[in-house]
């Protein structure tokens, strides 16, 4: 029963899962694109190939990073208020699924779908990290690229050597309370626009309460620590809303 839920749900989403697909390959053509005028414009031949895959891949992931940022938001408010607008959610209250088992459904669908595309960037992020530091000295301070005006080659190879695990953690922290503000907000919208907005907006209000209440009480954290905080504020508000939104949509008796 549920795989057919979730065959549905996937079939209700599927143009914006198109678009995602399609953005996301977008975002690595961009770069390359940037990439090519860039060292073009520099007169520029890359002897080491390394220069040119890392900048591309680390360039690709930031811009795919803002795009899984806007999806994230879009999908999980576009997967109840999708259903109520067509209707279809009057047809499923005549059939034996449960309101548990379609909620379930809609959580697993856009987790899989936010994971799978942030899993991609992370993937690519790391590879140019890795290609960056192969060599005895990072690809950004190589002699290739001293005293030459490559703007986005440096600026996406900066990327590359700034992975570390805490932002990742971080990264899944913000799009999980990004997902849950989507879902609170929908389950009272008819438009899947508020909700998306609402769930962008999520972590930028968590974001400017806790340095509210950090200047209200006057307290001073260190950067790492104000790191940590974040990301369990942000994890645990969106978990928080997950649960909320689940607990609201069973307790709903209007599909």
């Amino acid at each position: 029963m549920i795989g057919a839920l979730i065959r549905k749900d996937w079939h209700l989403l599927r143009l914006y899962l198109r678009s995602l697909v399609g953005a996301l390959l977008a975002c690595f053509v961009v770069a390359a694109i940037a990439i090519y005028f860039d060292a073009r414009e520099a007169g520029q031949s890359f002897a080491d190939p390394r220069i040119m895959i890392a900048s591309n891949l680390a360039g690709g992931s930031l811009l795919g990073l803002i795009v899984v940022s806007i999806f994230s938001a879009l999908l999980s408010g576009s997967i109840i208020t999708l259903e109520r607008s067509d209707r279809s959610s009057q047809f499923l209250a005549c059939l034996p699924p449960t309101r548990f088992q379609n909620y379930l459904s809609k959580l697993i669908v856009v987790a899989s779908a936010v994971l799978l595309s942030l899993g991609i960037c992370l993937l690519a992020w790391f590879v140019a990290y890795q290609l960056n530091h192969s060599g005895e000295t990072p690809l950004g301070s190589s002699e290739l690229l001293k005293n030459k005006p490559l703007i986005f080659v440096r600026g996406f190879l900066r990327i590359a050597e700034s992975w570390s695990a805490a932002t990742v953690y971080t990264l899944f922290a913000l799009h999980a309370s990004k997902v849950g503000g989507s879902l609170l907000v929908s389950l009272w919208s008819r438009s899947n626009a508020i909700p998306a907005v609402g769930g962008i907006l999520t972590p930028i209000g968590l974001w400017l309460a806790m340095i509210s209440i950090r200047l209200l009480l006057n307290f001073t954290l260190s950067p790492e620590e104000i790191f940590k905080l974040f990301f369990c504020v942000t994890a645990g508000s969106g978990l928080c809303c997950v649960l909320a939104s689940g607990w609201a949509y069973l307790m709903q008796r209007e599909f």
